[in-house]
């Protein structure tokens, strides 16, 4: 059977399996903060998780960087309660939303045991486009003594985003790998399947939403949830 020797992973609604520490987060800053403590906070949460396409193309064709997404994205929500926010109060909540939602992200013990199993058969990284620190995430999961930080490949620090094969391609000259060796897993089928197929890799794809396949390409497997990776990659049908 075909040998694989890297696996690499996206990391929100991954390794990372819901965005329940972005909610509560943005709620408890929100909750906290005097300008917005009188304001529907699930509403003010709908706005900013939904911003205006326009917006996200902007960040995607780079003619925005992520902090100035962040910050528009703020102004967006809060122009739709008619508020008239300066940058300043818009920068202080976002530092405290970046402080209060990492400490809603804590360790899962199956997510942990798997890593440190599949570490033991396969190099693995991270490739992401999250727009907040990966490496504080990774640490407040307990994983941060698997992914060091030269294993994980973040979209902002490098200025390539998924599916941009660049990113792909630099997560693979960092392990000395070949594209063929290295299996790419997560929930995107744009940025996790197509993305990684395209660049010469197998996929697999995450799909906790059930959703129908986009497009005709195939990925190595589909699964539900990260869990199911085990008997894939460990189990007797696996290449170990």
């Amino acid at each position: 059977m075909k040998k694989y020797s890297l696996l690499l992973f996206d990391l929100d609604d991954t390794l990372l399996e819901n965005s329940s520490w972005f909610d509560d987060g943005l709620v408890q800053s929100l909750t906290e903060h005097p300008l917005t403590r009188d304001m529907d906070k699930q509403l003010f949460l709908k706005k900013i998780k939904q911003p205006p396409k326009s917006l996200i193309d902007k960040l995607v064709s780079r003619e925005i960087n992520t902090f100035e997404f962040k910050r528009e994205r703020w102004k967006s929500a809060f122009d739709y309660f008619d508020v008239k926010v300066n940058i300043e109060a818009i920068e202080q909540l976002e530092a405290l939303f970046t402080n209060t939602s990492m400490k809603f992200i804590t360790v899962n013990e199956y997510v942990l045991n798997l890593m440190n199993e599949l570490n033991k058969h396969y190099e693995i990284g991270i490739v992401t486009n999250g727009l907040y620190d990966p490496q504080q995430k990774i640490i407040n999961m307990g994983l941060g003594d698997i992914f060091s930080h030269n294993k994980i490949f973040h979209a902002e620090q490098l200025g390539f985003r998924k599916p941009d094969s660049r990113i792909y391609n630099i997560a693979l000259k960092t392990f000395s790998k070949k594209p063929e060796e290295t299996i790419f897993i997560g929930d995107s089928w744009t940025h996790d399947v197509i993305g990684p197929i395209e660049a010469g890799m197998e996929a697999i794809w995450v799909n906790f939403r059930g959703i129908e396949k986009p497009t005709n390409h195939t990925p190595y497997a589909i699964v539900s949830s990260i869990g199911e990776i085990r008997y894939i990659l460990l189990g007797s049908g696996s290449n170990k």
